[in-house]
C-alpha cells in the first residue's frame, strides 16, 4: 500500500523534535548503541526479508559491507541493495539511506527511510511501507529518547525470525523494575534474578532485591554475604529451534569471578520454550549445575512467534490464535457515554479522569477531533489534556493467561515517549453493566497508563474446554495424568489397534485433553487433531 506524503511529511516533523539534545557528535551518533548489531525485519505482505547495517563499525549484510539496507526477496532468494552506508542522511531521528539503482518507471533512487521514537527498550525495526521505491520502517529504542532514563547499562536484540520468517520477540518480557526471581527449590536465603536480553534494571524502592547488585549484571546471586554478579548479556538472542530460544549471560573479560565459584566462570543459559497448547500460566525455574553454571528454563508463550500471541483487530481466533476472543461488544457507539476511570478520588482536584473505548474513537471531544483516539488524559483543575493512546496502531495480545489490549501514538511526554495505554481484561462472567464491566485505573510509569477490567466479554472458552478436571458434587476428576506433552521428550500418543477390523493395520492414534503429537507414527496428522487414523499407506 502507499503512504501518503502528508503522513509522512508529518512524521518528518514530529521526528525533528524526538531526539534533539540526543545527538552526539558526527563520529558517535545519537544510535550508537544499534550499531553493534546486524537487524533483520520482514515484510511478509510482498515475502521479503531486510537486514540494516545501520554504521561502518555494523556487523555487514548479505548485500556486501557497503550496503546499509539490503532486501531478500523470500521467493526467489534474489538479494539487492535499497539503501547504501555512504548516502546517509540524517534529518532530527530520521535515518535514510539513498542507493544509486533508479525506481523503475521513475526518475527517483530506491531508498530506505528509518523513522526513529523514544522507547523504553533497545526495540526492533518494523517494516511499515513500500511507497515510490522508499522502504519505511519504524524503530522504538531508548536510543531516540531526549533523556538517558530509559538507557541501560548494557541489552542485546530480544527477537528473532524462525525458518518461516515468523518472528519470536521478547521485548514484553524484558522488565524495567527489578527483574524476576528463579525459583531454584531451595530456601537457603540465596536468591537469583535475572533479567532479560538486559542488565538489570533496579527501582527507587529502599527494598529493592538488586539494589546492591551490580550495575551491569542481568544474572545477579543476593546472599546474605553480598550480592554477586553472574553474567551479562554477550549476543543477541537466538533461536534454538522453532519453539525453543535461548539467551547466555557471562561476566565481561575485565571481571574476576566471585569466590565462591573457585576458578570456574559464572555462565548463565536461558532457555525460552514455546508451550505446544495454550497455558494459562508460565514457569520460571532453574536446573541445578554445579562450578556456578546455571541452566534457566522459562516455559512462556512469548516464546511463540508473534502472529500466535498477537492480533490487530478486537478479535482473536482458534484458527490463527488457539483461541477465540471477540471485545468488540465493548465498543461504545457515537451515541454512548464513554468509558471513564479516575487516577484518585474524584474529588481530588489532583486526580486525572480517563476517557477510554475498546477498538474504536473515545466519543468526547476533550482531546481533539482525531479520528483514531480511544484513550484520553484530563486534569480539569489545570486543564490538561493529553491524547493517551490510539486504536490506529492497536495490539491484542494474549499469552500466558493475560489479556491486554495496548493503545500507543498518545501525545509526547518529556522524556520524548509518547504516552501508551495499556488495558488488561479479566474474565468475569457476572460483571456490572450488563456484562460489559468497566475499567480501573491501575497506575503509571513513565508515561504509560494501566487499566484492569473486569468484564465477560474475555472469558476464553476454549480455555475451560480443554482443562482436563471436573467436579461432580464432592468428586474430583481429573484426566491429565493421561495427556502426552510434546515438551517431554520421547513422550508419544495414546494408539489403538482394531485386531477384528478388516483393515487392520490401520491405527488411531489420540491424545487426552491435547492435540496429537506430531511424531513417528502420527506426524501425517492433521495439526489439529486430537483423534486420528492412520491407514497402511500412511495416509491420515
Amino acid at each position: 500500500g502507499s503512504l501518503g506524503p502528508v503522513l509522512w511529511f508529518g512524521v518528518f516533523l514530529g521526528c525533528l523534535l524526538v531526539c534533539i539534545g540526543a545527538e552526539g557528535d558526527s563520529s558517535s551518533p545519537w544510535y550508537q548503541d544499534l550499531c553493534r548489531f546486524k537487524w533483520e525485519a520482514v515484510d511478509l505482505d510482498n515475502h521479503v526479508k531486510y537486514s540494516l547495517k545501520l554504521c561502518g563499525s555494523s556487523p555487514p549484510t548479505s548485500c556486501g559491507p557497503d550496503v546499509a539496507v539490503c532486501a531478500q526477496n523470500l521467493t526467489s532468494r534474489e538479494e539487492q541493495s535499497v539503501g547504501d552506508l555512504s548516502l546517509q542522511r540524517l534529518t532530527g531521528s530520521v535515518l535514510d539511506y539513498n542507493s544509486t539503482r533508479k525506481c523503475p518507471g521513475s526518475s527517483n533512487n530506491i531508498q530506505s527511510s528509518i523513522s526513529f521514537q523514544c522507547g523504553k527498550t533497545m526495540g526492533t525495526p518494523e517494516f511499515v511501507a513500500l511507497a515510490q521505491c522508499v522502504h519505511y520502517f519504524e524503530w522504538k529504542t531508548y536510543s531516540a529518547c531526549k533523556s538517558q532514563k530509559f538507557k541501560p547499562h548494557k541489552e542485546v536484540p530480544c527477537y528473532v525470525f524462525d525458518p518461516d520468517n515468523k518472528k519470536h520477540d521478547l521485548n514484553p518480557l524484558i522488565s524495567l523494575n527489578d527483574g524476576y526471581l528463579v525459583d531454584d527449590g531451595n530456601d537457603d536465603g540465596v536468591d537469583f534474578y535475572i533479567n532479560i536480553c538486559r542488565s538489570l534494571s533496579k527501582s527507587q524502592r529502599e527494598d529493592s532485591p538488586v539494589k546492591s547488585c551490580p550495575d551491569d549484571s542481568a544474572a545477579c546471586l543476593v546472599t546474605k554475604q553480598g550480592s554477586f554478579s553472574m553474567g551479562s548479556p554477550t549476543r543477541p538472542l537466538e533461536l534454538v529451534s522453532s519453539d525453543r530460544l535461548r539467551l547466555q549471560y557471562e561476566l565481561s573479560a575485565n571481571q574476576s569471578p566471585p569466590d565462591m565459584c573457585g576458578k570456574h566462570q559464572p555462565t548463565v543459559n536461558i532457555t525460552f520454550i514455546c508451550p505446544s497448547s495454550r497455558h494459562s500460566v508460565s514457569t520460571l525455574e532453574m536446573i541445578p549445575k554445579p562450578n556456578c553454571h546455571y541452566e534457566v528454563e522459562w516455559v512462556t508463550e512469548y516464546a511463540c512467534h508473534r502472529d500466535y500471541l498477537e492480533s490487530h483487530t478486537c478479535k482473536m481466533t482458534s484458527e490463527q490464535h488457539d483461541i477465540a476472543i471477540d471485545l468488540t461488544p465493548l465498543t461504545l457507539g457515537s451515541s454512548d457515554l464513554p468509558y471513564s476511570a479516575h487516577s484518585g478520588p474524584s474529588d481530588d482536584a489532583e486526580s486525572y479522569i480517563y476517557f477510554l473505548n475498546v477498538c474504536g474513537k473515545v466519543h468526547t471531544n476533550e482531546c481533539g477531533e482525531d479520528s483514531f483516539i480511544s484513550s484520553c488524559q484530563v486534569k480539569k483543575s489545570q486543564d490538561v489534556k493529553k491524547v493517551a493512546g490510539q486504536y490506529q496502531n492497536q495490539t491484542l495480545r494474549y499469552s500466558d493467561g493475560d489479556l491486554t489490549l495496548i493503545y500507543p501514538d498518545g501525545s509526547k511526554c518529556s522524556s520524548g515517549f509518547q504516552r501508551m495505554t495499556i488495558i488488561n481484561f479479566e474474565c468475569n462472567k457476572t460483571a456490572s453493566n450488563g456484562g460489559r464491566g468497566s475499567p480501573v485505573f491501575a497506575g503509571e510509569t513513565d508515561c504509560t497508563y494501566y487499566f484492569n477490567w473486569d468484564t465477560a466479554y474475555a472469558c476464553v472458552k476454549e480455555k475451560e474446554d480443554l482443562l482436563c478436571r471436573v467436579r461432580d458434587g464432592n468428586k474430583h476428576y481429573d484426566l491429565s495424568p493421561l495427556t502426552k506433552n510434546p515438551e517431554a521428550g520421547e513422550s508419544e500418543n495414546w494408539v489403538v489397534v482394531n485386531p477384528k477390523s478388516e483393515n487392520s493395520n490401520s491405527r488411531f492414534y489420540l491424545n487426552v485433553c491435547h492435540k496429537v503429537i506430531q511424531r513417528g507414527g502420527a506426524a501425517v496428522c492433521p495439526e489439529d487433531a486430537s483423534i486420528c487414523a492412520v491407514d497402511k499407506n500412511n495416509t491420515a
